[in-house]
């Protein structure tokens, strides 16, 4: 996959990707999951990066998130957040940076939700990793979020576990726990994939 680029003052930019390569294993048809692709995310603009399945969409986005399995190798380029550079910083760094700088809408939230989890408490987990507050200001503005992105019953969905939501739920759960730090970079992995039409057009008015 290849993108243009267009120059943006470096002050406008949260996020800038720079001649990313990464490789597939060996073995694989192609060697390259994506290969010298560029581009600017400005403040407050929203860019799609479009592309048939397996051009290297999904790889793009979780390298942004260092989130990259062990058998993909990031080959070469620069990813920069908030003028940060990314590339080889340390696991903590990263960890500190997700959720509060940069999080991510994934494609399954059901395999991306932990099943021993209430939803309350994942979305409580985001914030208090950050030092967001109290466990008491966690819940009230997790119930807030669920509120926000159209949960029904907000305090008893608090309470539920992911199985016992559908799946538009679940991924109105995903969007919440993403939005719980307000980051300055959302990255949404096709968040209606497995989704009915009706709910991917709810998800999509949030």
């Amino acid at each position: 996959m290849v993108a243009s680029i267009q120059a943006v003052a470096p002050h406008d930019v949260a996020l800038s990707v720079r001649d990313l390569t990464v490789n597939l294993p060996q073995g694989m048809e192609r060697t390259h999951a994506v290969k010298n692709i560029s581009f600017d995310l400005k403040r407050g603009q929203i860019l799609c990066i479009i592309g048939e399945s397996g051009s290297g969409k999904s790889v793009t986005a979780n390298t942004i998130m260092g989130l990259l399995p062990k058998v993909i190798r990031l080959s070469s380029g620069v990813i920069q957040l908030e003028g940060m550079n990314i590339i080889g910083m340390s696991p903590d760094k990263l960890r500190n940076l997700r959720g509060r700088v940069v999080s991510m809408i994934f494609q399954d939230p059901l395999s991306a939700l932990n099943p021993l989890m209430t939803v309350g408490a994942q979305i409580d987990e985001v914030m208090a990793a950050h030092g967001f507050g109290t466990p008491q200001a966690c819940r009230n503005r997790a119930i807030e979020l669920l509120t926000e992105v159209g949960v029904p019953d907000p305090e008893l969905m608090y309470h539920q576990y992911p199985f016992r939501l559908s799946g538009g739920q679940r991924q109105r759960v995903m969007i919440a726990m993403a939005l719980a730090l307000e980051p300055t970079v959302l990255i949404a992995d096709e968040p209606t994939t497995a989704l009915d039409v009706t709910t991917q057009a709810q998800i999509l008015q949030l």
